[in-house]
């Protein structure tokens, strides 16, 4: 895959919110906020009409997980990446239809 067109690195956002936060007196962030933005780290990669993309492919990255979503012509791709966990199982739901769980291999 090419380089992301646009990035989003949580902890450069963070510090940056916190700079602002301190110079204009606002009310910190709350903390739970704070360590997801610290770990959130967001790319994305320009879609490719001609190959029936009909949106940018995002990919959010957090707690070790990176997580892909694009919308294409004929279904919704998602993408899920463990290899930096432990993990041995992926739970997964869509439209409320109930949980499954998938074995990662």
């Amino acid at each position: 895959m090419s380089e992301p067109s646009e990035t989003l690195d949580g902890v450069r956002y963070f510090d940056a919110s916190i700079a602002v936060t301190l110079l204009n007196g606002i009310q910190p962030l709350d903390p739970m906020i704070a360590a997801v933005l610290r770990g959130l780290n967001l790319r994305i990669y320009p879609g490719r009409p001609a190959d029936g993309d009909r949106s940018d492919y995002v990919v959010l990255d957090l707690n070790g997980v990176s997580i892909g979503v694009q919308r294409r012509a004929k279904a919704l791709y998602l993408h899920a990446d463990t290899t930096e966990t432990s993990d041995k199982a992926v739970a997964f739901e869509v439209n409320g239809g109930g949980e499954n769980d998938y074995p990662l291999i």
